[in-house]
């Protein structure tokens, strides 16, 4: 498996708009949000030669305190993640039949199919409905699996409207996540994807604390709630560059209508453009 968890070989990257699909009002848009700044990066982390301390630190056992929005710009490469959200709002309308699936079985199978690399963020309360596809995705070695929290709260307020967790119990967020995920995995998630983007600099340390890298992104292909797959083609293509993080998602229809419909077309195109994809720990490793 492609999954770099295993705790005795884990080893660290240092270091939008991601919608939060799983809002209890089913309300928000990736369009509206600020993107994390890849200044965030020291302009020392974009690389010349040997991999950059600050992008590709040396093996250890800790995650930095940093969060990643892109690899290094020194080559012509991109990789995809999506994130699969579910909070218990979500799992009740499935439950109820109002929504079929969170789980667009399209996106994988176009993946698959062109043998493309990605990172699936999953939260865990996702992972926990649908074990068959975390198993399948941890014996994909074009795959990787990321943990997107328990139930996807918002670790700060006024994100995007979802209710924020209380400080107490993010890092049960983060545990819980990551346990639900290694359970059918197999193997401990080494990054994870804030609900909405949203944290401050303690939630960037109470991750790194746990093990786990904090990974944002630098391309938001503006899926969420976008019918038209023209547009979400067009937002990545518009803003890729090389060692870019392009945040996608896994829920399919109703709140990701557009996603395997613009990855089949993004594929080629980016391939055209000279881009090659790559895994995340392909990308900062």
């Amino acid at each position: 498996m492609h999954q770099v968890g295993v705790v005795a070989q884990r080893w660290a990257v240092a270091t939008a708009v991601i919608l939060a699909l799983g809002a209890c009002s089913g309300q928000g848009s990736h369009a509206a949000a600020p993107l994390p700044s890849p200044t965030a990066l020291p302009a020392s982390s974009v690389r010349t030669g040997a991999p950059s301390p600050s992008l590709a630190p040396e093996r250890t056992p800790e995650a930095r305190p940093v969060l990643v929005n892109h690899g290094p710009r020194d080559r012509r490469v991109v990789a995809l993640t999506f994130d699969a959200d579910m909070t218990p709002s979500m799992l009740a309308r499935l439950r109820s039949g109002e929504v079929t699936s969170w789980f667009n079985r399209r996106v994988v199978r176009e993946l698959r199919v062109t043998g493309t690399p990605a990172t699936f963020f999953l939260a865990g309360l996702w992972a926990q409905t649908y074990p068959a596809a975390v198993r399948s995705f941890a014996r994909d070695p074009v795959f990787e699996i990321g943990n997107h929290s328990w139930d996807h709260p918002a670790f700060t307020p006024n994100c995007y409207g979802m209710e924020a967790v209380p400080e107490a119990g993010e890092r049960g967020e983060v545990l819980r996540g990551a346990r639900e995920i290694e359970k059918f995995s197999g193997e401990p998630p080494t990054y994870f994807r804030f609900p909405g983007g949203c944290h401050d600099d303690d939630d960037l340390r109470l991750v790194a604390s746990l093990e786990e890298q904090p990974i944002g992104w630098d391309v938001v292909s503006g899926d969420a709630f976008e019918p038209d797959d023209a547009v979400v083609v067009g937002n990545v293509l518009g803003e890729v560059r090389p060692g870019s993080i392009v945040v996608m998602h896994l829920n399919g229809p109703p709140n990701a209508p557009a996603t395997a419909a613009a990855l089949h077309r993004l594929i080629p195109a980016l391939e055209g453009r000279g881009f090659r994809f790559v895994s995340l720990s392909d990308l900062l490793g």
